[in-house]
């Protein structure tokens, strides 16, 4: 996908039908997207595809027909082109010897069926892909990976009866995967914070869980910087759509990012994710031990029906724990000469973005965009936006290309 008002086009989807013995591989579907970002002494190139493209261009009237549409009545046939015109099989060893960018891919279910094998061929895909992002000097320290999948309900129902809590109520609950301060006293106090405005918003915390991680397998540097990592489980009573309570999720991450601001934990608290439909686990690591920092991705009851994972390669911005991906909604190859624009964009309509979902809450889920963040994650934020204030996602991401 390309940032917002990106002229450029959308890394290459690479579709394959995997067919194993397995009853649920059977229907499985791999799209990898490998960024074909080329950097050479005078140019960068993207090179895209629109699958759409035969979809727009038998619509009548359209300006593709207008333009594909010739009258042949009284064109005389071509001649026959020279020998070395001839049509040949196109050599791209050349500008595919340049590309260097982040590493995206998606895998799921056709029939939606969730399983651990779905989790378990994501952590492999993704470590296929350590080469498409960068290290520090320790060789050891990422510039990130991550990987989105539906919430593991089994495997947080598990936790919770040992908590004494008892089984999540699916519908009515949403988790949050959090960075904290590494400070257990800034942690306390951001943690009050977000259970009041919880609270305010009518929402219950039901706990939190210490996500359970490896830190024997994270580099010097991204070990300096890496946050305290856990989950909040909260109660959302007073909706039934999964719209609504979604935004409601929304609604209270945005005040809480609000108060971190004027806080002194601010600047190290970090939502990753906080919805009832998805959650996103990342860090400041290499591809190829993301499954192992996170003990979750190894449990055999952490099921999915789909997976999105990314490795990042820093473009604009230094290498962060929170700057990994995915992000919430995407998994992005990000467009380094957008993104002054794309924030004043942004920024110079936040007072005429309106929407009758918000009840005149507008004001309270603002800024939209963050200076201090990638491209990528204002992007994202985009496209949270939108989809949150009735946007179809095929809605909000034609908007966010034009």
């Amino acid at each position: 996908m390309a940032s917002l008002k990106s002229p450029v086009a959308s890394p290459v989807p690479q579709l394959v039908i995997a067919t194993t013995p397995d009853s649920l591989s059977k229907n499985v579907l791999f799209v990898d997207f490998v960024g074909l970002y080329c950097k050479s002494k005078r140019t960068r190139r993207r090179i895209g595809l629109s699958s759409s493209f035969s979809r727009f261009s038998n619509k009548k009237n359209s300006r593709l027909n207008a333009i594909l549409s010739v009258d042949r009545q009284n064109i005389s046939p071509p001649s026959p082109p020279p020998a070395d015109l001839k049509p040949q099989v196109a050599n791209l060893e050349d500008i595919l010897s340049e590309r260097g960018a982040c590493g995206v891919g998606f895998i799921a279910n056709l029939e939606n069926k969730p399983s651990h094998a779905i989790v378990k061929d994501a952590l492999a895909a993704l470590g296929c892909m350590e080469h498409r992002g960068g290290c520090g000097a320790d060789n050891d320290s990422g510039d990130g990976s991550g990987l989105m999948t539906s919430i593991p309900w089994e495997l947080f129902d598990k936790w919770a009866e040992s908590e004494g809590i008892g089984s999540f109520d699916k519908l009515h609950t949403g988790v949050g995967m959090v960075f904290f301060p590494k400070d257990n006293n800034l942690v306390k106090e951001a943690k009050k914070a977000i259970v009041n405005i919880f609270k305010q918003e009518g929402l219950e915390v039901l706990g939190w869980r210490s996500v359970p991680v490896n830190t024997s397998v994270v580099g010097f540097y991204a070990k300096e910087t890496m946050p305290n990592i856990q989950q909040v489980f909260v109660k959302v009573n007073k909706e039934e759509n999964v719209d609504d309570i979604e935004r409601e999720l929304y609604i209270c991450r945005k005040l809480i990012e609000r108060a971190a601001n004027s806080a002194n934990w601010g600047n190290e608290l970090y939502f990753c994710s906080l919805s009832n439909q998805t959650i996103v686990y990342k860090g400041m690591l290499r591809s190829e031990v993301l499954g192992m920092f996170y003990s979750d991705l190894q449990n055999d009851i952490y099921k999915s029906p789909f997976a999105i994972y990314h490795r990042r390669y820093s473009t604009n911005t230094s290498p962060r724990w929170p700057l990994a991906q995915p992000m919430r909604f995407l998994g992005h190859n990000g467009e380094i000469n957008t993104i002054q624009g794309n924030l004043n964009w942004m920024q110079s309509r936040e007072t005429s973005l309106k929407s009758s979902v918000w009840n005149g809450r507008e004001n309270e889920i603002r800024p939209y965009g963050n200076p201090k963040a990638s491209d990528s994650a204002n992007l994202d934020s985009a496209a949270e936006l939108l989809i949150r204030s009735g946007r179809t996602p095929e809605e909000a991401l034609m908007i966010l290309l034009n």
